[in-house]
């Protein structure tokens, strides 16, 4: 089948076969549940006679193990990545960024934010926005740049403050659209579909590039290092993953810290939790 030039394969063996291989899955999972083992397996998730999960006081996670080895695998990997997969795991990392922030508003706040990426917008532009009409540098516009999305959730925090569920979601559905509509369509300022340039990033004041402007001096020159066009991804990627490392500590404590679990009280019934205050 072609459709305006595009071609369009159907291959039904290769469907047929993933199918089978799930079913076949699916089949394996349930006859092993069946089992002595299985059972044994599942007791280890179910809860109490009290509806709680309850570990044992000698109870040591075996990600005590993984998350460091995670952790080596992610700090080596930028040394042996070419620069297309860096590209792709910078970007995964700014989408794990946001994941963690919606899990934060929907999952452990249970508010249905469904303009959440507006923010996200709103402080890469200015971060960009701010390079260009201002000249400010990539460490300058940073903390103004998460300043700006800041500002602008307080913004739309304070009306909606008492909206839920559906309301909720309507209204930041809107702001999100809002925001596209202005970013895409306000051409002089923004650029519209080509976008604008963002800063390049500096170590303490030193380039990325081969040459750096007049008067500086390119980061692998002043550490007498071989250049390496990968080094300005590597640096992003450090940074990201510094960050990621930040939000999920910040996500850990929040989940047990006094404000986190009203959070999680609100999310489960809001009524309850206004009449004991």
């Amino acid at each position: 089948m072609v459709l305006d030039g595009y071609s369009f394969n159907f291959a039904g063996q290769r469907l047929a076969w993933m199918v089978g291989i799930v079913m076949l899955g699916r089949f394996l999972l349930s006859a092993f549940l069946g089992t002595a083992a299985g059972t044994r397996f599942q007791a280890r998730f179910e809860a109490d006679s009290a509806g709680v999960y309850v570990r044992p006081p000698e109870y040591k996670s075996r990600m005590r193990w993984i998350i460091p080895l995670v952790i080596t695998l992610a700090i080596c990997f930028p040394f042996v990545a070419t620069k297309y997969v860096l590209t792709v795991a910078i970007l995964g990392l700014i989408y794990v960024l946001l994941g963690l922030g919606l899990n934060i508003v929907v999952g452990l706040a249970g508010l249905l934010d469904l303009g959440y990426v507006a923010f996200y917008a709103i402080g890469a532009y200015g971060l960009a926005l701010g390079y260009q009409y201002l000249g400010l540098g990539f460490w300058s516009m940073l903390p103004l740049a998460a300043i700006m999305a800041a500002a602008a959730g307080a913004l739309l925090g304070f009306p909606v403050l008492r909206m839920h569920g559906d309301y909720l979601a309507i209204v930041t559905l809107g702001f999100g659209e809002i925001i596209r509509l202005i970013l895409n369509n306000w051409l002089t300022f923004t650029g519209g579909p080509n976008g604008v340039s963002a800063p390049p990033p500096t170590f303490f004041g030193l380039e990325f590039g081969r040459r750096a402007k007049e008067g500086g001096v390119p980061f692998h020159e002043f550490f007498h290092l071989t250049y390496n066009p990968n080094m300005k991804f590597i640096f992003i990627y450090a940074v990201l993953f510094l960050v990621v490392m930040l939000v999920l500590y910040i996500k850990h404590r929040l989940t047990r810290m006094p404000i986190g679990r009203a959070w999680e009280a609100l999310r489960e019934d809001e009524i309850a939790c206004a009449r004991w205050g």
